[in-house]
C-alpha cells in the first residue's frame, strides 16, 4: 500500500489545487476541495482503491464545474451537455454523474427546456410543428416529452392559425405582386418554415383571397 510522502497546495488558473506525491513516485493532482474532503496527511498509507475513488470524485467535481459554466450561459438539454463534456475529454460515467447532480436539483430538465424553447420559438419566429419536432429531437428531447409539450400548449390545434399569422406579418412583401407570383413565394416561405402542404394550401389561398378583396 503506497504512502503519502508530500502534499503541496498550488494555484492553477486562479484556483487552489493539491499535488499528492506517493513513495512509489506516483503523483495525483486534485482540487483543494477533494483533498480536504478526504482529510489527507503526510506519511499516511492509502490504498489504490481509495486513490481511484479520490480521482473519480475529483473528475466528477471538475465536470460539475464545466456543467455549471454551460448552464449559466443558457438552459441546455441533457444531450447537449453530454456532447459538450464529451468534447472536453470526459468519460461517459463521469459525465452521467455530473449531469445527474444538476437533474436532481431540477437545473437540467428536458421537459422544462422543451416548453421554454417551443414557447419562445412559436412566439418569436414560428415554424411548423413537424420542424419543431425535428429540431427538438436534434437537441436530444424524447418523442414522449415533445408530444406532451405540444399537446399541453394546444399547438397541434392551432398550427393553421400559426401559419396564417406568420404569413400575414409578411403581407407587405406580396400585396403588389401578381397572384401567381405571390402564390409561389408564399408557398416557398411557409415551406421553409416547415408547415405541411395542406396547411400551406389553406393559408396561402385564404390570404390571396383577402388581398384580392382589398383590391376590388
Amino acid at each position: 500500500m503506497p504512502t503519502i510522502t508530500d502534499i503541496k497546495m498550488f494555484k492553477k488558473s486562479g484556483k487552489r489545487e493539491c499535488k499528492i506525491t506517493l513513495d512509489n513516485n506516483q503523483t495525483l493532482k486534485i482540487t483543494e476541495e477533494i483533498c480536504r474532503q478526504y482529510g489527507l496527511n503526510d506519511s499516511e498509507k492509502i490504498s489504490n482503491d481509495r486513490l481511484r475513488e479520490m480521482e473519480m470524485s475529483d473528475n466528477v467535481l471538475r465536470a460539475i464545474i464545466d456543467v455549471q459554466r454551460f448552464v449559466d450561459y443558457r438552459l441546455r438539454t441533457r444531450q447537449e451537455l453530454f456532447v459538450r463534456l464529451k468534447s472536453r475529454g470526459w468519460h461517459a460515467n463521469i459525465i452521467d454523474e455530473a449531469i445527474k447532480r444538476f437533474e436532481n436539483l431540477g437545473i437540467i430538465d428536458d421537459e422544462r427546456f422543451a416548453r421554454q424553447w417551443v414557447d419562445e420559438r412559436l412566439r418569436n419566429r414560428p415554424i411548423g410543428l413537424n420542424l419543431v419536432r425535428v429540431k427538438l429531437k436534434q437537441k436530444g428531447i424524447s418523442s414522449e416529452i415533445i408530444d406532451c409539450v405540444l399537446d399541453g400548449q394546444g399547438a397541434n390545434n392551432k398550427e393553421e392559425e400559426l401559419a396564417y399569422n406568420t404569413l400575414y406579418r409578411q403581407l407587405y412583401r406580396y400585396v403588389t405582386l401578381e397572384r401567381d407570383t405571390a402564390n409561389r413565394r408564399m408557398v416557398a416561405f411557409l415551406g421553409r418554415r416547415g408547415f405541411t402542404p395542406g396547411i400551406i394550401y389553406n393559408v396561402v389561398h385564404r390570404i390571396l383571397d383577402e388581398i384580392q378583396e382589398t383590391k376590388n
